[in-house]
């Protein structure tokens, strides 16, 4: 099981918060597509339910395979 570390910033650049979470994914390609999905879904740790309008950087994780990235605002 690896941490990931999330970074949140508003939509002007300037940092909000953080959060983390654990997961099984054995790929980054995968964290990146399972970070997508909490983005989609409003269930960003850290944050309330439903919050969803931010960039999201994935900042650190134990994965053996880290390497950070962004998640860029999307507007609905």
């Amino acid at each position: 099981m690896y941490n990931v570390k999330l970074i949140y910033f508003k939509e002007s650049g300037k940092y909000y918060s953080s959060g983390s979470y654990e997961t099984n994914c054995e790929h980054m390609f995968e964290i990146f597509a399972e970070v997508k999905d909490k983005v989609h879904n409003g269930e960003l740790p850290g944050l309330m339910k439903g919050s969803k309008h931010y960039h999201v950087l994935i900042a650190d994780s134990n994965h053996p395979q880290f390497y950070p990235g962004l998640i860029p605002l999307t507007k609905e």
